[in-house]
């Protein structure tokens, strides 16, 4: 397979399990979920599908020469992320950690052709599918990891945060030390550090993001409620799940509809506000690899731990909302 990744840039994939594994259904209907939830009802260029980034985390690890399964448990950790995937969190009041794809991990692959793929090839689904295996795949916060630096720099490139040369400069910095992806020049990890709070605050979660998340997770709650749609439909598509509202013609979701322009939903205070919403504090604090010695960001910048606890304070007070 050849592919252009804006990124990683051209690109060859001939692993014989991760084509295979790129064929399934399961991995191409992340195609049509968007990274960015409902981001392209306001604008259709904030579109990036969880396709592009599972990939983008396998491309990632594999450009590391990580172990082939922590390749393919990169390529398919998205895979139970919902329609408009994190709006989900929002369906279920969970929109401070918005972990609530994850439940469904397991249960996604275990009915698809993933686990006798994986047993073509004599691996252990069991030992794949289980995310604490692979620390170069996943870290908690604020440590890197491949999930986490590929919608990093995908995300901020988008919305022109980061530039091609912020990328490479990035990339370039990399290295992995005790199974951990670091940096070994300070100055990229304070610049991507403070990159990645501007994109926190410009795009995963400014007063727009979190409410019309909140709003798209009413109109979800509503169409429940309703029985115009069943918890099934989650795992189609955005586009498939967009029209069976639609098509519902309920003229409460119709209004709901109407009000997603970026005119429409505004950030207010608590003396006038349609509701109160929270979204997920997203930052980095990077370890850094200089004369063998393993040292925070936070420790040589320590204007950087004054921003994460600005921010953490910021999106633990939440936003007032208000409906214009």
């Amino acid at each position: 397979m050849q592919l252009n990744d804006p990124i990683y840039g051209p690109q060859e994939i001939t692993d014989p399990i991760i084509l295979e594994l790129l064929a399934t259904p399961e991995m191409q209907r992340l195609q049509g979920v968007n990274q960015y939830g409902i981001w392209d009802l306001f604008d259709p260029k904030y579109f990036t599908s969880r396709y592009e980034h599972s990939v983008g985390v396998y491309l990632l690890l594999h450009q590391f020469n990580t172990t082939r399964e922590e390749q393919i448990a990169g390529l398919l950790h998205d895979i139970s992320h919902t329609a408009f995937s994190h709006v989900i969190d929002y369906v279920f009041d969970d929109s401070e950690s918005q972990s609530v794809h994850e439940k469904f991990h397991h249960q996604v692959i275990f009915a698809s052709q993933i686990p006798s793929i994986l047993q073509k090839y004599s691996l252990d689904i069991n030992h794949v599918i289980d995310e604490y295996n692979f620390p170069l795949l996943e870290k908690n916060l604020p440590d890197l990891c491949a999930d986490r630096l590929d919608y990093f720099m995908r995300d901020s490139s988008l919305i022109g945060v980061s530039t091609k040369q912020n990328i490479s400069q990035i990339l370039s910095a990399l290295t992995i030390h005790n199974n951990e992806f670091i940096f070994n020049q300070k100055d990229t990890a304070y610049m991507a550090s403070q990159k990645f709070i501007e994109t926190c605050l410009q795009f995963w979660g400014p007063p727009i993001q979190s409410g019309s998340y909140t709003v798209m997770g009413n109109i979800l709650k509503l169409a429940l409620d309703k029985k115009i749609i069943t918890p099934r439909d989650f795992f189609s598509t955005d586009k498939v799940l967009l029209q069976k509202l639609k098509d519902s013609q309920d003229k409460d979701i119709t209004n709901q509809f109407n009000l997603f322009s970026y005119d429409r939903i505004l950030e207010s205070t608590n003396a006038d506000y349609t509701f109160h919403t929270k979204s997920k504090a997203r930052y980095i604090d990077p370890k850094i690899l200089i004369d063998g010695k393993i040292t925070q960001t936070t420790t040589l910048f320590p204007q950087l731990q004054q921003q994460i606890d600005t921010l953490k304070e910021k999106f633990k007070q939440g936003y007032y909302i208000k409906i214009v």
